[in-house]
């Protein structure tokens, strides 16, 4: 039974050219308030109908921009596994972002000038009727939908061009710089003006509007994190799996009680467990799967019957930086290094973060 992750957090809308889209809860929560902050100001249902509607068209806006990122990634050999939508915006979740500059600016620039396109197309249509696109449409709860919409998606492409990672703009500037000075020291540089812009917003945010702080964090996170995997992935690079991989592991076989398994993870020094059917690995179980299985279905059930986690297969002398790009791509999986058909070690996140730490990086 392969594991999956299912959190009532999230909702599936369902999947545009097999990419899955998911909207979270405080989504559904931020359509509520504001439906009623409408109604407080006496709009009445029209006005509150008119509200939700220019919500939704917005984050429709976002949806179409990061489907923007994932079909020109998709021309480059990139898969998208999802698209999630958040009060603070999308996420377009690629297996793996494009490391040549050229392909990189293409993906971060498609969304904004999406927008950019949105804003066109409306001004258009709001000049030939004889309307009026002022900022003040902006502002007011009664303005025009039409030039709302319009100076949100000149917000919306605005912001995500800041130069600063993780914005679009920050992935366009280390494409560019990365260009001259190497992908690592590009991300640096993004990274850092990421770090400073969220702390500017959240330093705003805490005088002005609360909300910007959760976007400051959301940001310094982003920044810190893809500074770390681009430094991992250097310190990483040429480092065989054989020299972090864990040796001498246990199996268990699919017929096997799931106490045996549990005696296994308890007695040795595994966290993961490999499953083994007729010499081939058809996944790896964690401790947490023999506990949950064991709670369910007792102690003679048999390991089938255990969720388990996928796996992916590596050779001995495959590159660590190439393992934690699969690694990266399924996050739910443990990799399994096969020589010659038989299992002989595994490799996991927690081993490649403890070998940098152990023997750090390489010299240049």
């Amino acid at each position: 039974m392969a594991r999956t992750q299912r959190s009532w957090w999230w909702w599936r809308l369902g999947a545009v050219g097999g990419i899955a889209i998911r909207v979270h809860l405080t989504l559904i929560l931020l359509l509520a308030w504001i439906a009623v902050t409408y109604a407080s100001t006496g709009a009445g249902a029209r006005g509150t109908a008119v509200g939700l509607l220019l919500v939704v068209a917005v984050f429709t806006a976002v949806l179409v921009h990061e489907l923007g990122h994932a079909f020109v990634a998709r021309r480059f050999g990139y898969r998208t596994r999802d698209i999630m939508l958040l009060p603070i915006g999308g996420i377009a979740t690629l297996e793996q972002m494009p490391e040549k500059p050229t392909q990189e600016l293409a993906v971060a620039v498609v969304g904004p000038a999406i927008n950019l396109a949105i804003a066109g197309v409306i001004w258009i249509g709001i000049t030939a009727t004889g309307g009026q696109t002022s900022l003040g449409s902006v502002t007011s709860l009664s303005g025009s939908f039409l030039a709302q919409l319009f100076w949100i998606n000149i917000g919306l492409a605005a912001f995500n061009m800041v130069p600063a990672f993780p914005m679009d703009g920050g992935r366009a500037l280390r494409a560019l710089l990365a260009l001259k000075l190497g992908r690592e020291r590009a991300t640096e540089i993004a990274g850092t003006l990421g770090r400073v812009f969220a702390v500017l917003i959240g330093f705003y945010g805490l005088l002005y509007n609360p909300f910007l702080v959760l976007i400051a964090f959301v940001v310094w996170m982003g920044a810190s994190q893809e500074r770390a995997m681009v430094h991992l992935k250097s310190a990483l690079h040429g480092v065989p799996v054989s020299a972090a991989m864990l040796r001498r592991i246990e199996t268990v076989s699919p017929e096997q009680p799931l106490e045996d398994a549990a005696a296994l993870l308890v007695s040795g020094g595994q966290n993961e467990l490999p499953v083994i059917d007729h010499g081939q690995p058809i996944g790896v179980l964690t401790r947490g799967d023999v506990a949950s299985a064991l709670a369910h279905a007792g102690p003679d059930a048999t390991v089938a019957t255990a969720p388990h986690h996928e796996i992916v297969t590596v050779a001995p002398d495959d590159s660590l930086d190439v393992v934690l790009e699969r690694l990266r791509a399924s996050p739910e999986a443990v990799a399994i290094v096969v020589d010659h058909g038989q299992p002989v070690g595994l490799v996991t996140p927690e081993r490649l973060a403890n070998y940098v730490a152990l023997h750090g990086r390489p010299a240049s």
